[in-house]
């Protein structure tokens, strides 16, 4: 326990010497005036510091080495980087407009209030911990001042003169991190933050917090980059499918979005599309430890190019609230309908973009979902163990056992969904009709209907659905036959050496009790890494499994379903996999079929309806839930949640508009590279690179390089070209990277496709020793991942997970 002694009348007592500090810096700034003609203040404060913090001001002065070791890199492991944390952001046009003009005392105070905001909202720190290291930057210029009046002898003006600027911008400095609202003040002067906006529900504890639409909007479209990259997408997709009738590239050719496109003012309207999901955050302190479940809203601009839409930051938020109050029907409908109101103000006023000289519209898209929460929203029951449970179709919980081959079952429209419920309003909503509770939430919303605008979700559905379905029931029919036990099975999935890119995905290893509930443990992305390579983990035992074929029709259906594009020649074959691996299910698995298994069913006629199922992945959406879970497990706050969560969003929506860190083009980050002689170069390298390389000109070789946010690397594989009119992959491995004055250039070997395993479903291939240079951007256009192979029984395999078609 410290007590501050420096006044009689003050006694005041802290536990820790920074909150000391801070006291003396609050109450006691007096005594630590270094032109304060009585030093004895001054004496008497250091001293004090000296006594607690072990350390003396003349220190500072000493040239000797400080062999001091940082304990904390003992203390921390390396941790590897989440993909908020990954993305760098370049600040030097900010330090440059800050240092170009007049340094006055406004640019020193924007300027340290970016420092904070980046520091806070890019590390996602905690208030805390940023006033600790402010407080200790403020002790860094007092010491620089002492030192300066100490090594001066006379007091001559010049060293008076940059004394008081210190002690200005001493001053400057804790006026800024003083507490939150002069923070938030100084980063809406500055930095055009803009709190969210509280909504009161049915009781004065009711709220949620949410950000208008149009003001987020507005500030990514005034980037004029990001606009003209949009605008340039929607000409370039347009110009593939004017070319290639058979492709469906975009979600703006399904038949919901074209119907909502028919309004004049539309014609050259933006796509926006919703997302809600519901996520816990924990209060770790108190012995209760209180979870909270609260329901997010995203939106994403469905135009966006493919490099700007697979990045998390371009996901926008809309709205936060407690799950709770959702299921008061005063409360929801009170959220409902200004979230309704803002949405439908913005599809009819549109943006103004002052570059453009005119305004910007809006039309809505789809709404993405899980099924709990697409049949909620819809105003559909929400079990799925009887009664009318798919939202596609009138099927009945009973018959999911009748083959497909033998009935069909009559889609759900608008008509016939408008006339039910009008029927249960008439009778005061006191039934459910063929699976229909009443009104959606978002009847009102322009352009958005129950039938059309809820499409399925592949995350759910198949990666987490049909794959560890299938998985479970091929291992639980090789323990039976006594192929394997479960020891073996756990050490085939604990070592199985994954490739470089498939490791990111690889899946814990599958136990006796897995098994045994039919429970795979991991990721969506992790099981579905899993039912990819199971051919290739279990190799020599797939050819005595009676339910391979189970495996096999699900393989080729993902196939199509992940695919992008998609061709519409492929939707009539589609349909029919879907219905033979649904007639498989009920004659070898009857008891799991599961409504999952149903939906898989719905996806030939839902990308008529809804586009492609890949653009409307809930993926990318649950990735974002990783900021918000970082930011309550940090900021340690949750006596509000709600507002700390959302004010914390709006903090790094300021920084990222101010930074423009979406990427719009392609840039190559070089990981690790070394200089080399061009003599060293082999002949065939030297042949293919004569034409544009000199020898003097300086070469580097580069181990890796990270091109579109995908890391390649010396080994790594790549999609070269289609061959014939079967559009058969032809990869190349890459052979090395070399970096020549500014460009990158790519040498890779041509690998031979020699055919395709049906059993391993993956292409086997062979080296041909024939090296090419590559445009690695016309291999990502045909597929945007790098591959791994893998060695079954001596031959090298790529295991593909989508169809290929050229664009």
């Amino acid at each position: 326990m410290i007590r501050c002694e420096l006044n009689a009348l003050c006694g005041s007592r802290y536990s820790s010497f920074d909150s000391y500090r801070q006291h003396i810096y609050r109450c006691h700034r007096s005594l630590i005036d270094p032109f304060d003609n009585d030093h004895s203040g001054s004496v008497a404060i250091e001293k004090a510091l000296n006594d607690i913090g072990g350390s003396s001001v003349d220190c500072i002065s000493s040239n000797e080495p400080d062999l001091t070791v940082d304990s904390d890199e003992f203390i921390h492991p390396e941790e590897e980087l989440s993909e908020i944390d990954y993305q760098p952001i370049n600040f030097g046009p900010i330090l440059n407009n800050v240092f170009d003009q007049n340094t006055g005392c406004t640019k020193l105070t924007a300027f340290y209030t970016y420092f904070l905001l980046e520091f806070r909202e890019h590390h996602l720190l905690p208030q805390k911990l940023v006033q600790l290291i402010i407080s200790n930057i403020c002790s860094l210029l007092d010491i620089i001042i002492k030192i300066t009046n100490a090594k001066t002898l006379s007091a001559c003006a010049p060293v008076i003169d940059f004394a008081t600027v210190l002690r200005e911008i001493n001053q400057i400095i804790s006026f800024i991190s003083k507490n939150e609202y002069q923070f938030l003040k100084q980063c809406t002067e500055h930095f055009d933050y803009q709190p969210p906006t509280k909504i009161m529900l049915n009781t004065a504890e009711e709220c949620a917090n949410y950000v208008p639409l149009k003001q987020s909007v507005s500030c990514m479209l005034h980037d004029d980059q990001l606009l003209q990259a949009i605008i340039d997408n929607i000409k370039s997709l347009s110009t593939c499918t004017a070319k290639d009738k058979d492709l469906i590239i975009s979600n703006r050719q399904c038949r919901s979005v074209r119907s909502n496109l028919v309004r004049p003012t539309n014609s050259n309207a933006l796509l926006l599309k919703l997302y809600t999901d519901g996520i816990d955050i924990t209060n770790p302190i108190g012995p209760k430890k209180d979870s909270h479940k609260l329901t997010c809203f995203y939106y994403l601009l469905d135009d966006l190019p493919e490099i700007v839409r697979s990045q998390v930051d371009s996901i926008g938020l809309h709205c936060l609230c407690y799950t709770k109050n959702l299921n008061n029907d005063n409360s929801r409908r009170m959220l409902m309908n200004i979230l309704v109101e803002d949405l439908n103000k913005l599809q009819i006023e549109g943006i103004s973009i002052p570059r453009l000289s005119s305004r910007i519209y809006f039309v809505f898209s789809t709404f993405c979902a899980d099924n709990l929460a697409s049949n909620e929203i819809g105003g559909l029951q929400k079990n799925f163990n009887g009664g009318h449970f798919c939202r596609h179709c009138f099927i009945t919980y009973e018959n999911r056992h009748i083959p497909l081959t033998d009935i069909s079952f009559v889609p759900r429209s608008r008509l016939k969904h408008d006339k039910i419920v009008n029927h249960i309003i008439a009778n005061n909503g006191r039934q459910i009709v063929q699976g229909v509770k009443g009104l959606s939430w978002f009847h009102d919303l322009i352009g958005f209907h129950s039938t059309e605008s809820l499409p399925p979700d592949i995350m759910h559905d198949i990666a987490e659905g049909a794959c560890p379905l299938i998985t479970s029931a091929l291992l639980k029919e090789a323990v039976q036959q006594r192929l394997l036990t479960h020891t073996d099975i756990e050490q085939s999935t604990s070592n199985f050496v994954y490739g470089f890119y498939d490791s990111s995905n690889k899946p814990p290893p599958i136990k006796k009790q897995h098994l045994t509930t039919s429970y795979i443990a991991g990721t969506a992305s992790q099981k579905l890494c899993l039912f990819q390579l199971f051919p290739v983990i279990f190799h020599d035992i797939i050819d005595h499994l009676t339910l391979m074929i189970l495996y096999t029709v699900l393989r080729e259906i993902i196939s199509y379903v992940y695919s992008n594009p998609i061709r519409k020649s492929w939707i009539s074959y589609m349909n029919e996999l879907c219905k033979r691996f649904h007639a498989l299910m009920v004659e070898h698995l009857p008891d799991l079929v599961t409504p999952k298994v149903h939906f898989i069913t719905e996806y030939p006629r839902s990308i008529e309806k809804h586009g492609l199922p890949i653009l409307n992945s809930c993926l990318r959406f649950e990735a974002k839930h990783l900021y918000f879970k970082q930011i309550a497990s940090r900021a340690f706050n949750f006596k509000n949640p709600l507002l700390t969560l959302a004010k914390r969003y709006q903090l790094r929506s300021c920084l990222l508009n101010k930074t423009k860190s979406l990427s719009l083009s392609a840039v190559t980050t070089i990981r690790s590279s070394k200089l080399i002689e061009w003599c060293k170069l082999s002949h065939s390298i030297q042949h293919l690179l004569m034409k544009d390389v000199n020898k003097i000109n300086t070469i580097y070789e580069c181990s890796s390089i990270d091109y579109h946010h995908i890391n390649i690397r010396q080994g790594s594989i790549v999609v070269h070209h289609l061959a014939h009119a079967e559009e058969i992959p032809v990869f190349c491995q890459i052979y090395c990277i070399l970096k020549v004055e500014d460009k990158c250039m790519i040498i890779a070997e041509i690998l031979d496709t020699i055919s395709f395993n049906d059993k391993l479903w993956s292409y086997q291939i062979e080296l041909t020793g024939t090296l090419i240079k590559i445009d690695i951007e016309h291999c990502f256009s045909i597929f945007p991942h790098c591959l791994d192979s893998y060695v079954v029984e001596q031959s090298h395999y790529i295991n593909i997970l989508t169809r290929l078609t050229k664009k």
